[in-house]
């Protein structure tokens, strides 16, 4: 029976070659997409799921209240605040103090090291996580040094022909002296699916100030986080520390809480936290991604069902004649259903092959490897090869009930239900695909236009050709550093600063002043400290007063000098300083005359600039203070270059750093390359967006193809008729065309408030963004109906032009 089945399947699929063709190409490109969609899905879901304890673990996240309408959430914490939740709360079994890196260490024979990411933790680390020990004994701690566990991929790499326990590895940091690190052991690599991804870890102990947690409200803050006792739940946990450290600190004016946020968590639910670590994902790219693999999956699924039913019409006579011949109707059902796997099957084998085919490519696109695949997994591929049967059963059941429920005697004379030769069903599918296709395609144009207007935007400053080395230990050599850089031709300007554009926020300092306009509000002010080229470097305008001067004894000081003699002379003469403000800076704090003190800000006003953006165009512009120092110790250099320079400044520059800095890593970057990538996730989702609609689109565009085919072929001798009465091609090409373009236009009239109500909400991540202007919704509406009638085109033009001789010639 079986094989009879799949004979009689065989012969339909060589018998009607371009209905086959197209719903093999459908549901091939559908389901390959969907295999590729679901793996980036569960390996997104599977973060941080390895670790042995994981139900167990939390990262304690900090909330700031003190601005009523900026809340902050970030994921570090007072350093004393585990060892004070151990003492006091019997929930809690271990904490450890531990964050992702990035660090550069002598290796592999490179004068410039090697940089890698490291895990930065305390020896608790060993009871809160499992690595998996592979030589040495890492556990027991060594103390003199920062002890050092490398991956077997970094042994394999550095040390193949050598036991690297016991040696000593020194570092490239960016600040003060280096750094002697000892190898105590080898562990397995950590899994890529992991926010703790790295290649070495570093275990070093906290020093004991660290451990205490000041009631006034001060201290260092880092990642901490807290292992809890089986049985303990965290949120009873959350709201006793919430109460005890209430209690506990004896600054009023502080108004922090804490919430733990679940180890499984942090891949996927960490977006709305800022100094958040770049191994991140987000749960609405899952749910963007799971929706539009659905809906590939759907729309092939969708032309299957059209297609098939279409072809019904001519084979209920077929399905009749089986019956009297004996058949019955589940046999009939039966042969249906067995077609419809088959085409599941091929489709299915051939999206296998494009899924490893483009596999490698999905992974060198997300930069990291996935860790659960499914030529990987025999399990995973069991349950896809389960849903795969499904799915066929389900888009195959429907043609099959409607083919077999006809009358024998009725279709052998010509007569089918009028249910089966309705095109309600065939309508509605066609606009639910084009609905879906209008829709993505308008969320990727305002994905377009968005990501251009952030490219493009007036930040305040001009970011091009602006280059800069990243904050580094000057060594007490900045100043003749710069002087010598001023020198080479083709530089117009320097500055050393604690701020560069993509850096984002302040730079050394920010504070929280009373709001002027609302009472019991605070403002978050960001503080930038430069030296007295800082301004023009950058190219801001000045609006009001006068700029930083060094003749003005007030207009700088030695921040180093005075932070050695204490505190408190540092900020006297911060007090006393003069600054430039931005514009914004002069609203919101209502400055109406310079030269006296802003009230709950540091420093007197002396100038006003051009308001600009020093954080990312996904935040609200804040108030900046702009200061000048002295002698900086640390910081970056700004460069003006000329354009077309650029070449021979960096092989001049590379000459003099190596003069002064022998032993620093020659690092630069240019500003307007990466500020574009601070928007990289943007450019991502809208190249995943763009392929995915052209994909849905294709798949559309050849659903309707098939249909139009099938729809000139059953009304051929109509057409036949048509020309034989004087009907021009013109006339029957519209004629046939008017039908798909109504249901193309319903479907934009569908699809069009719902890609907005989706835009929105995406858009509301941005501070500043574009305007959702109709005429975009009519450019998405206009590609697809410019796409309907391009494929329809064709076979209504080929049908039109037929000679009618030939469809009438039985008549």
């Amino acid at each position: 029976m079986i094989k009879n089945y799949f004979k009689i399947a065989l012969r339909n699929i060589q018998r009607n070659k371009l209905y086959s063709l197209i719903n093999i190409a459908g549901l091939t490109i559908g389901l390959t997409a969907c295999l590729l969609v679901a793996t980036v899905v569960l390996d997104d879901l599977s973060y941080d799921h390895q670790w042995q304890k994981a139900d167990r673990i939390y990262r304690i996240i900090s909330i700031d209240k003190s601005s009523k309408n900026a809340i902050q959430q970030f994921p570090q914490s007072f350093t004393g605040l585990g060892p004070s939740f151990k003492r006091n709360f019997p929930e809690v079994e271990e904490y450890c103090r531990m964050h992702i890196a990035k660090h550069r260490f002598k290796m592999g024979g490179n004068k410039d090291g090697v940089e890698m990411h490291i895990i930065s933790a305390e020896p608790s680390v060993w009871k809160v996580l499992n690595f998996d020990v592979t030589g040495g004994n890492p556990r027991a701690f060594t103390k003199g040094y920062i002890n050092m566990v490398i991956t077997e991929k970094i042994k394999k790499q550095y040390f193949s022909n050598a036991d690297p326990v016991g040696k000593v590895i020194t570092d490239l940091p960016e600040f003060g002296k280096p750094v002697s690190y000892l190898i105590t052991g080898v562990i397995k690599d950590i899994p890529a699916n992991s926010t703790l991804r790295s290649d070495i870890l570093t275990i070093n102990e906290m020093r004991p100030d660290d451990d205490i947690l000041h009631p006034e409200g001060y201290g260092t803050f880092s990642e901490q986080y807290l292992l809890l006792k089986h049985g303990a739940s965290a949120k009873a946990l959350e709201a006793k520390t919430n109460k005890w450290f209430a209690g506990y600190v004896t600054n009023k004016e502080m108004h922090y809480s804490f919430t733990f946020q679940p180890i499984r968590d942090i891949y996927l639910r960490s977006t709305d936290l800022s100094g958040n670590s770049e191994i991140r994902g987000d749960i609405k790219n899952v749910y963007i991604f799971s929706g539009v693999a659905i809906f590939l999956l759907l729309i092939a699924c969708i032309n299957f069902v059209n297609l098939t039913t279409a072809r019904a019409l001519k084979r209920v006579r077929e399905a009749g004649i089986r019956k009297v011949l004996g058949a019955d109707r589940r046999e009939l059902i039966a042969q249906f259903l067995f077609e419809s796997l088959l085409f599941f099957c091929i489709s299915f084998a051939a999206g296998m092959f494009f899924y490893v085919v483009f596999l490698r490519s999905v992974e060198a696109y997300l930069g990291h490897p996935l860790t659960i695949t499914l030529q990987a997994n025999i399990l995973l591929f069991s349950i896809t090869c389960g849903a795969m049967l499904i799915v066929s059963v389900l888009t195959g059941i429907y043609p099959a009930l409607l083919v077999s429920a006809q009358n024998p005697v009725s279709t052998l004379k010509g007569k089918i239900n009028e249910y089966i030769g309705s095109n309600f069903l065939r309508k509605t599918l066609v606009v639910t695909q084009f609905a879906i296709s209008v829709a993505v395609l308008t969320v990727t144009i305002i994905v377009q236009k968005q990501l251009h207007f952030i490219n493009n935007k007036d930040l305040g400053y001009d970011k091009n050709n602006l280059l800069h080395f990243t904050n580094i230990s000057w060594d007490g050599k900045g100043d003749a550093f710069k002087h010598e850089v001023l020198t080479i031709p083709g530089i117009e300007n320097a500055s050393i600063a604690t701020w560069y554009p993509e850096s984002g926020g302040g730079g050394y300092m920010t504070l929280s002043a009373d709001d002027p306009a609302q009472k019991g509000n605070k403002l978050k002010v960001w503080y930038i400290n430069g030296d007295f080229d800082f301004v023009r470097t950058m190219k801001f305008r000045l609006v009001k007063g006068r700029l930083l001067d060094p003749k003005f004894s007030r207009d700088a000081i030695n921040a180093d000098s005075l932070m050695m003699q204490g505190g408190n002379k540092l900020d006297s003469a911060r007090n006393g300083q003069s600054m430039l403000i931005s514009a914004f800076t002069a609203k919101m704090f209502s400055v109406k005359s310079l030269g006296e003190s802003v009230k709950g800000a540091t420093g007197i006003p002396v100038g006003i600039v051009n308001n600009f953006n020093n954080e990312s165009l996904k935040e609200d512009m804040k108030p900046v203070f702009i200061s000048a120092s002295k002698n900086m110790r640390y910081g970056c250099m700004l460069m003006r270059i000329q354009p077309g320079s650029e070449k021979t400044v960096l092989a001049k520059l590379y000459k003099v750093w190596q003069h002064f800095f022998p032993d620093k890593v020659f690092e630069y970057a240019w500003s307007d390359q990466e500020l574009s990538r601070q928007y990289a996730a943007e450019q991502k989702l809208q190249q995943l967006f763009t392929t995915f609609s052209f994909m849905i689109l294709t798949l559309a565009a050849l659903g309707l193809f098939g249909l139009t085919t099938f729809i000139a072929e059953i009304r051929v001798k109509e057409i036949g008729i048509r020309k034989v009465l004087g009907a021009s091609v013109s006339a029957i090409s519209i004629t046939l065309s008017k039908d798909f373009i109504k249901l193309v236009l319903i479907a934009i009239l569908v699809a069009s408030p719902v890609a907005w109500y989706f835009a929105n909400r995406w858009l509301e991540n941005y501070a500043y963004k574009i305007t959702l202007n109709w005429w975009l919704f009519a450019l998405s509406g206009l590609g697809a109906i410019t796409i309907a009638i391009m494929t329809i085109s064709y076979q209504t033009i080929k049908a039109a032009t037929a000679n009618p001789v030939k469809s009438l010639r039985s008549e």
